[in-house]
């Protein structure tokens, strides 16, 4: 009944915290509903597929998982994966004039925080929140140090080892690595602050020889936060 009420919701005159509210929730329920109709995908290519495949009725528009990160979004790189999948994910986007349709109608201003917002049920991905359009933006940042506390890691003050969802976040907003490692250790504790710091202070070498990126993994596995198993988040 829910999904049925989204072919009536005019998205384009909410505004606009409502509207990233609205399509960051929408694209997480979308990839849960899509895993619950056509099950979970064992393989690379068929999980590429459903992100395809599954799509709403929003307004009159069949909207796609790719399309909301693409058209609605405006997302540059690929979503965070192996790379064959950036290759096949690449030569299976909707036709130009669809994907034209729906970015006229929907597109919002590019956010490279939305990194830590969006929510495909891999292993690697960020905790599965629900956000609210009164405090989408103070939501997202709290995501950002949430994320950058619980898998950064620092090992002899030699490297620091970051997720690779951090490499899509640098290349949405636009980051060298120096300006990247400078921005985590802006957005972490004092003890991680400071940790990173003395590995960035004690090295002669550009940052991204200080960098290593620890593999994205895309087995299943949600990360609820810790309010949607406390109580229904519509409480």
């Amino acid at each position: 009944v829910l999904v049925e009420q989204l072919e009536r919701v005019n998205a384009s005159q909410m505004e606009i915290d409502a509207q990233f509210a609205f399509w960051i929730n929408v694209y997480n329920s979308l990839i849960m509903h899509a895993y619950l109709a056509y099950g979970i995908p064992q393989r690379s290519l068929r999980r590429i597929a459903l992100f395809h495949k599954a799509a709403y009725n929003i307004g009159g528009y069949v909207i796609s998982v790719n399309a909301i990160e693409q058209s609605v979004f405006g997302m540059r790189s690929p979503r965070t994966g192996r790379w064959f999948e950036t290759i096949i994910s690449t030569a299976m986007r909707k036709k130009a004039v669809e994907s034209k349709d729906i970015s006229s109608r929907f597109a919002l201003r590019s956010s490279p925080l939305l990194c830590f917002a969006l929510c495909t049920g891999a292993s690697s991905d960020p905790v599965l929140k629900v956000y609210t359009a009164t405090n989408i933006r103070e939501e997202l940042e709290v995501a950002v140090k949430e994320f950058l506390q619980a898998n950064v890691v620092v090992k002899k003050s030699r490297k620091v080892f970051l997720p690779k969802l951090l490499e899509r976040y640098a290349k949405e907003a636009c980051l060298s690595s120096d300006d990247l490692l400078n921005w985590v250790a802006e957005n972490v504790d004092k003890k991680l602050h400071d940790t990173i710091r003395k590995c960035i202070d004690s090295k002669s070498k550009k940052a991204s020889l200080i960098i290593e990126w620890l593999p994205y993994n895309t087995r299943f596995q949600y990360k609820f936060a810790k309010e949607l198993t406390e109580k229904p988040w519509w409480v």
